[in-house]
């Protein structure tokens, strides 16, 4: 699995990068924005050995609040949905399993600062907002991670200001990373 996640990545290290403005560059770090933007319009991100597209749907009212809806469109053609909100420079997730919010970050937060799911189930920590992640791509600095204790396992989570997140860890191995293209069909 982990030889045909690194077989795509190599394949797609080939494509030349896609620019997201005038002057800024896919690997680019935009200094003056946020680790956690929710208006981006689309990532395409590989997780394993498959990967998604994220994509912005417009917004969606839920327990009297707006929130931006993405969808998360999988290789398989599985889709998933993922409802962000920001207020106060907390941005906010809401989980349809329990019809509530979990905070997924605050610009508030200092190093070290903990906060559990709201379901209680799982547990984020910053780490440090001067984190590196070398990817096929990029060789990323002054990265916000967080670790992720999660029912799914156990992950440190790589965000850059201006594009959000850009990659995760398990056991100091990436397992996941945003790419500027997957045109391998």
């Amino acid at each position: 699995m982990k030889n045909t996640f690194y077989l795509l990545l190599l394949l797609i290290s080939i494509q030349s990068f896609a620019q997201y403005k005038d002057g800024q560059f896919f690997c680019d770090e935009l200094p003056e924005k946020s680790y956690f933007p929710i208006d981006i319009k689309e990532k395409k991100i590989f997780w394993s050995d498959t990967y998604y597209t994220e994509t912005i749907n417009g917004t969606k009212e839920l327990n009297g609040k707006t929130y931006f809806e993405f969808i998360q469109k999988w290789k398989s053609n599985a889709s998933e949905k993922l409802y962000l909100r920001k207020e106060n420079g907390v941005i906010f997730q809401y989980d349809e399993c329990c019809e509530q919010e979990t905070i997924r970050f605050s610009e508030k937060f200092k190093k070290g600062h903990s906060w559990k799911t709201s379901d209680g189930s799982g547990q984020y920590t910053i780490l440090t907002f001067k984190g590196k992640l070398k990817t096929p791509f990029c060789d990323y600095a002054n990265l916000l991670i967080i670790e992720a204790k999660l029912k799914g396992g156990n992950f440190n989570f790589y965000y850059q200001r201006g594009h959000g997140y850009v990659g995760a860890t398990v056991n100091n191995e990436i397992i996941s990373c945003e790419t500027p293209s997957f045109d391998l069909d």
